[in-house]
């Protein structure tokens, strides 16, 4: 009996935003209402500054990215158990080049998807070469998270580099503008900054996280 290589569920992962979003889902006006708030006590700069750090908190814990903004994703190689074997050609029959044994697509963290930007593999020198992204890859923007898929009769990307081969750069959000994202993450974000301003000196109480949680969680992917 032959021994399989097992399929590796997971690998290292290198990922940095590039370029934060413009603006934030809430105003300071809007959290001020909440909070029942006078500017005089709650001064813009230090309401923006509760805002942005719950707008943080909500991302990381659904995966959402919620203004456009831009992310720059570095892996060591595709999501495959191995290359097809060759003889000049790409072997074997497509059920078995496409088939359960092999992940024939790439999610991205970050979501909604709106473009992947550039897709760079390297050598072992470390010698960059561009994709052309449209030859080999069909860009998922509807799903949640969004992919990369390759394409019928295209092959990955040969990249060799030990560490970081591949790097995808990809823009992310709802949209460009606060009415863009969702009502519900909009009143999560805003009870979790009126609850950093409540509590501040110390950190949010349990039960303030675990009303935003719930308020968002219907926008949280789960991962298997």
């Amino acid at each position: 009996m032959a021994l399989r290589e097992p399929v590796p569920m997971f690998q290292h992962r290198g990922h940095v935003q590039t370029s934060a979003p413009s603006v934030e889902p809430v105003t300071a006006d809007e959290l001020r209402d909440l909070l029942r708030e006078t500017s005089a006590g709650l001064p813009d700069s230090e309401a923006e500054g509760f805002i942005t750090e719950a707008r943080q908190y909500v991302e990381e814990i659904t995966g959402l990215a919620l203004i456009t903004q831009s992310w720059k994703l570095a892996i060591d190689r595709w999501p495959t158990q191995r290359e097809p074997w060759w003889d000049g050609v790409r072997e074997g029959i497509i059920a078995d080049l496409h088939g359960a044994r092999y992940a024939g697509h790439l999610t991205l963290p970050r979501y909604p998807l709106q473009a992947v930007d550039t897709v760079t593999v390297y050598d072992e020198d470390s010698n960059s070469t561009n994709v052309t992204i449209p030859d080999v890859f069909d860009i998922d923007t509807y799903g949640k998270p969004g992919r990369m898929t390759l394409q019928r009769g295209a092959t990955w990307p040969v990249a060799l580099r030990a560490n970081n081969a591949i790097e995808i750069e990809y823009t992310a959000g709802y949209g460009d503008d606060a009415t863009d994202v969702p009502a519900a993450i909009k009143g999560g974000i805003k009870r979790m900054a009126a609850a950093l301003y409540t509590d501040r000196g110390d950190c949010p109480s349990a039960a303030a996280k675990a009303g935003v949680d719930k308020l968002v969680s219907a926008y949280r992917t789960a991962r298997i």
